[in-house]
Parts: C-alpha cells; sequence; structure tokens
C-alpha cells in the first residue's frame, strides 16, 4: 500500500473508505482509464466488510436492489478464477418456519419472476431431500441455485491486492477529515496528513459517512445497527447450501466450519440521530420490527458527545476511530447455537470457536445511496447498503463508477438518489 507521504497531490477521482463499495468503485473507475486513490482511516476491509455473513444472495433483495444482486453475480465469478477467497456457487435455501413466513416468500418470489428473476418453490419432501440435516417441520422453502457464498475476509484482501495491481493508490492509515468544498464544487478531502484534491470525491464510508457528510452540512439520514455472528470449528456433514431462517441462518466455510447467525437478532441503541430521523425511520421500523432490538444505554451520551466533535469548521478527529470493533451479543449467539443444535443434530458436538460484530449503516428505506450530491458538483455518496453491501458490492462498484464517468446504465441508480429523502443534499438546521 502507498505511503501518504509518498502519494500524489492530485487524482481524477478519490474515495474515503476502503470497505467493498470503495474498492469495487475504484476498480471500475479505473477501467476507465481514471486515476485513482482510495483513503481509509484504518485498515481496508477492516470494518462491516470483512465481518458479514459472507452471503452473495438474491433471495428476499428489495426489487429495486434485485437487479444489482444479479449482475453482481457473473463479476463475483470472474474474481473467484483470478482469486481463492472461497466463492462458489452453493445455492441458497431459505427456510418458512409457518404459513405468515411462507406467504412473506411467496409474495417475494411472485414480484421477482417480474423481474425476469427465478427461483424454486419447495414443500417438505423436496426440503428435506435438499437438507437432510433438519427434522424441522417447514411451511416451505424458496431455493436459489445461483446464489452464493465467500469468505469476507479473504474477498476483501483480495480486492485491495486487485485494485493495487490495477494502479489504484490505496492509502491506510489516513483519516479524512473533512470534505474540501472551493467555489461551491467539491474538489478533494482534508485528511490527517494534508489536502488531496481530485476532480471527484466520493463518500464511501459506511458507518462513518454521516459525520463526513456532516463537515460540508449535508443531512445524511443514517443510522446503526450492530450484527453479531459466530463460527464454528471444521465438521463433517453439514449443509452445503447457505440455509436461512428466522431461527437461524447457516453458511459453510472454507475451512468447514460454519458461520451462524440469527437474522431477527439485530441491535440498534437509542442515540441523538435515534429522535432526529424518527419520522424518516418509522415507517420501515414498523414493518421490520421483528427483526430489530432496540435497545437504551450509555451510547446516547457517548454518542452525543462524539457527535459535537464533528461538523464543518471543527477539528473531527476521524483518526480517534480507526476501527469499529463492537462486543458480540453473546447471549443471543448462544441461544441461535441451541436452536440450530434442536434442528440439526449433526451440530450438537460442534465447537463454536469465535464470535464477532460488525456495525451496519442503515437508511429508511434500506435501500443504498449511490448518488450525486445536487448541492455540490463533484461529489457523491456510497452508502447506506443495510447489511445487503457484501453481495451487491460488485455491481454497485461498476455503477457507481458510471454514475461518476458520466456514463449510462441499466442498473436502476434512479431508485439510489439522496434526493429521494427529501433533503437533496441541503443544510437542515439541527440536524
Amino acid at each position: 500500500m502507498t505511503k501518504p507521504s509518498s502519494a500524489p497531490l492530485h487524482y481524477d477521482v478519490i474515495l474515503a473508505g476502503g470497505g467493498i463499495i470503495g474498492l469495487c468503485t475504484a476498480l471500475f473507475l479505473r477501467e476507465k482509464g481514471l486515476s485513482v486513490a482510495v483513503l481509509d482511516k484504518g485498515r481496508p476491509g477492516y470494518e462491516q466488510s470483512s465481518r458479514n455473513w459472507g452471503w452473495v444472495r438474491t433471495i428476499s433483495q428489495a426489487m429495486e436492489e434485485l437487479p444489482l444482486a444479479v449482475a453482481s453475480r457473473p463479476l463475483w465469478q470472474q474474481w473467484a478464477k483470478e482469486g481463492d477467497f472461497g466463492y462458489t456457487r452453493c445455492g441458497l435455501l431459505s427456510l418458512a418456519q409457518d404459513k405468515e413466513e411462507w406467504n412473506t416468500l411467496e409474495g417475494w418470489l411472485a414480484a421477482a419472476r417480474t423481474h425476469g428473476f427465478d427461483a424454486r418453490e419447495l414443500g417438505q419432501p423436496e426440503i428435506h431431500t435438499l437438507l437432510p440435516q433438519s427434522r424441522g417441520q417447514w411451511a416451505g422453502a424458496l431455493y436459489s441455485p445461483g446464489d452464493g457464498r465467500a469468505e469476507p475476509d479473504l474477498a476483501m484482501r483480495f480486492l485491495v491486492r486487485k485494485a493495487e495491481a490495477a494502479g489504484v493508490t490505496i492509502l491506510p492509515d489516513t483519516a479524512v477529515k473533512s470534505i474540501d468544498i472551493q467555489g461551491g464544487r467539491a474538489c478533494g478531502f482534508e485528511t490527517e496528513t494534508g489536502r488531496i484534491s481530485a476532480s471527484a470525491v466520493v463518500v464511501a464510508a459506511g458507518i462513518w459517512s454521516r459525520w463526513l457528510c456532516k463537515t460540508v452540512d449535508i443531512v445524511l439520514p443514517q443510522l446503526k445497527v450492530i450484527a453479531s455472528v459466530l463460527r464454528t470449528e471444521p465438521m463433517e456433514g453439514g449443509p452445503d447450501p447457505i440455509i436461512a431462517s428466522s431461527r437461524f441462518s447457516v453458511r459453510k466455510r472454507m475451512d468447514g466450519g460454519y458461520t451462524v447467525a440469527q437474522r431477527n437478532s439485530s441491535i440498534t441503541y437509542v442515540t441523538p440521530d435515534s429522535f432526529r430521523f424518527m419520522r424518516e425511520f418509522m415507517p420501515n421500523f414498523l414493518k421490520q420490527k421483528k427483526l430489530l432490538s432496540v435497545r437504551v444505554g450509555s451510547s446516547f451520551v457517548q454518542e452525543l458527545k462524539q457527535e459535537r466533535q464533528f461538523g464543518k469548521g471543527r477539528p473531527n478527529p476521524f483518526e480517534q476511530y480507526r476501527a469499529c470493533d463492537p462486543a458480540p451479543d453473546r447471549k443471543t449467539l448462544a441461544r441461535t447455537m441451541q436452536r440450530l443444535r434442536e434442528d440439526m443434530p449433526v451440530f450438537e458436538k460442534t465447537r463454536v470457536a469465535a464470535m464477532w460484530a460488525g456495525v451496519i449503516d442503515v437508511v429508511p428505506d434500506a435501500l443504498p445511496i449511490l448518488s450525486p450530491v445536487a448541492r455540490y458538483p463533484g461529489l457523491f455518496v456510497a452508502t447506506g447498503f443495510s447489511a445487503h453491501g457484501f453481495g451487491v458490492g460488485p455491481a454497485a462498484g461498476k455503477l457507481m463508477a458510471n454514475l461518476i464517468a458520466g456514463e449510462q446504465d441499466t442498473l436502476g441508480r434512479e431508485h439510489f438518489t439522496l434526493e429521494r429523502f427529501g433533503c437533496n443534499g441541503e443544510t437542515s438546521a439541527g440536524r
């Protein structure tokens, strides 16, 4: 990786954030012949991009986002020929434990078929043929043989190497302190090591995007959600497809172990932004409230103190937050593992090897923001992937690169604008 002191001071495009979205965007920009730099306050790919479940899925994606998921498949397949990061098309089996969940899956499939997507509906006999390890009685299932899995940490290392080989300058341990606006146009970043200028500037900073946008008075409606995960030691006889259910979710790993999590166990803590954006988030929260636990704790005061450090004309100490590494919810993970063992006895003697957590950046409608900022020409935002970023990252990066370069695409970027939240990048007092 490039040392900040040896990096050029001007690029065609610079990106804040070395996660999967920033790196994929940078790769496709380099394919267009543009000079590109990716800045990260810590180690690229260390935060949520390397902590997720490792699913490359289409099932249950929002209809607006489904084209990104489908378009990412061939990109993942091509990259898997270039490096070994555990990618395989193993299929995904989404299980419904009752009629209500089955109705939801059927409704999703009916809508997905209008987009030219197909998955198979399975009854009990077919479920047990595909998943003989389970002794559960499921109301139904959807199966997508084209969905796949990968190891997030290995995938991120691969993308860093691929980006560097393509000529992308990657600057780790380089905190972006603010967006540089001159003459009403975004023209660079102020970093902890000095100013770096560019013709186009991209905020792809995950959970940090709101505070970075705040440095130029842009209101980004974004909250944080914590999701916990565990991995088991290697074992024999487990399922090969990804298994998704409201009781547990399971994904086989390269080493023969399994990544285990529970999709309806994410946690969000009440913070000042919870009240600021209550109106925007409430409709989707009411739809998804079974999937999210809201808690009150010391984080309210902590975040209030932190956010007062960030903004226009302030020190903006991003360098104090090099890595977001939350504690996992061990109690929930233990309960999830117990449910898995009850349903699949093959896991009864399997030992847990590690637990971890990551912080997900979410926006009110759970669709990503892939958008220019109308208020400041030259400024773009790529954030808010709401737990979907890993699987759709390749196509999202390609869409973003096309957007920055002013080229046409067919991936539905009209659904991912910042303007859909009504702020249009404008200042909003008190937010």
